[in-house]
Parts: structure tokens; sequence; C-alpha cells
């Protein structure tokens, strides 16, 4: 069981890591302050992170938290 939820962590770290933005810009990140609940979809998030205004350029799911992002 311990081994399962090592691996099972493992691949989910490498998924969230993977979901946000790629491009060579530098992005600043804060918590979205109306997203509700837990985050499990990014496209749920940027949503709401494109509602937020402040300019963010997307969101994704952090640990648990939907993150909104934007060009520093």
């Amino acid at each position: 069981m311990g081994r399962f939820l090592t691996v099972f962590l493992v691949l989910l770290l490498l998924l969230v890591t993977e979901i946000g933005p790629t491009v060579g810009w530098s992005y600043c990140e804060t918590v979205s302050k109306n997203f509700k609940g837990y985050c499990f979809f990014s496209s749920s998030c940027a949503k709401v992170c494109y509602g937020e205004g402040g300019n963010f350029d997307g969101g994704h799911c952090g640990l648990w938290n939907c993150m909104c992002y934007h060009r520093c």
C-alpha cells in the first residue's frame, strides 16, 4: 500500500508540473480569490482566473489550490 501511494504521489506531482505554462517567460503566481473548493481541473481554474481581472494569463491547479498566473 505504501509503495502504491508513493508512486501515485510522484505521478501526480509530474502531472501538476506539466500543466503550467511552458513559454520562456517569467510568470508570477497567486492563489485565486474567487475559486471555491479543491482544484482538480486546470481548465475550470483558468476560467475563474480570466474572470478575476488583474491581467491574468491563465490558471492551473496547484496542490489543491487554483493558482492564477501572469507575466512578471
